[in-house]
């Protein structure tokens, strides 16, 4: 079945119920006397700690949220429930749509006690299109959702009101460069580093790097600091970031880059995989996103990485 508008706002204002009250709890939880536990995941160390708090926000998240995965026969896919050994059979290779839920992401800066951590929900459709993003930031309280459906259906909030950030001039002196801390022991990033120097140098800018937080807080991170960008790198091993950790996210930016084109604003918004092809949020073979990486990138045309570029600093 194809959602109508109206059904998209319901579950648009759910997702965000839920986000927020997930939002609440993870605000609560005393992280000094936290227990930490480890899974079989990627490669990487933030893919492969949990504590009871992504546990339990989840089941917050999916009281709120399970009634309508019975009403509208939608699929699930959550970080704390997701196997690599099954993946070719999951429920969501056969439903119209499916959630797919971070109840914790950025779990490393949250139990060291910094921020960087958000609560992150997406409804994706059955071809891997992002519908519905809602990310919440506990640390600032503050909310990001969007749809991104057809042109007239689509929009962008942040706090509840019509979001379009610009370039501040304030940060248009630097590039604003947003990494995973795992992409440091990368033997691709000194040349990449080098290189997006001298691609800021260029553009008469200064390369900033942020590494605090998690990918959902990353890619906001770059929405909310024009001309930014956010760079995963393709690789062998499993890792590179999940599902859960993109789409609800490249939702609201593929939502705000149509308003964007829509309005003739100089600002440009894009994410894609590192040649320039849409996210694969619906993959048939893993919940990893190794494979292709993943790029966000905000700025003026002249102030834009582009997967072209991302592919030749690696090399």
């Amino acid at each position: 079945m194809k959602l109508t508008v109206f059904q998209l706002e319901q579950l648009l204002q759910l997702a965000t119920d839920a986000a927020l009250k997930a939002g609440t709890f993870i605000n609560s939880v005393d992280r000094s006397s936290l227990l930490v536990h480890s899974k079989q995941a990627g490669s990487s160390l933030s893919a492969q700690v949990v504590t009871q708090v992504d546990l339990d926000s989840q089941a917050i998240i999916l009281e709120i949220l399970q009634p309508t995965i019975q009403q509208y026969d939608i699929a699930l896919l959550t970080e704390e429930n997701a196997s690599e050994e099954d993946v070719a059979t999951h429920a969501r290779f056969n439903k119209d749509y499916f959630w797919c839920i971070d109840p914790l992401d950025g779990t490393l800066p949250f139990i060291e006690g910094g921020s960087g951590f958000a609560v992150s929900i997406a409804l994706v459709d059955i071809a891997g299109n992002p519908i519905i993003g809602v990310v919440h930031n506990p640390s600032t309280g503050d909310t990001y959702q969007a749809i991104n459906a057809q042109p007239q259906t689509s929009k962008v909030l942040k706090n509840g009101s019509p979001w379009q950030p610009e370039r501040l001039e304030e940060y248009s002196h630097s590039l604003s460069l947003y990494i995973d801390r795992s992409f440091q022991q990368d033997p691709r990033y000194p040349a990449v580093l080098e290189q997006l120097t001298v691609f800021s140098k260029q553009q008469g800018l200064v390369l900033q790097v942020i590494k605090t937080n998690g990918a959902v807080m990353n890619a906001i991170g770059v929405l909310e600091n024009a001309p930014a960008c956010y760079l995963k790198l393709p690789k062998a091993q499993l890792g590179g970031g999940s599902l859960w950790d993109f789409s609800a996210t490249a939702a609201i930016t593929q939502a705000l880059s149509a308003q964007y084109l829509a309005s003739s604003s100089p600002m440009l918004c894009a994410v894609s995989d590192s040649q320039g092809a849409a996210l694969d949020l619906n993959r048939s073979d893993s919940n990893y996103m190794n494979h292709k990486g993943v790029l966000y990138t905000i700025g003026s045309i002249k102030e834009m990485l582009t997967p072209h570029q991302l592919l030749t600093f690696a090399l």
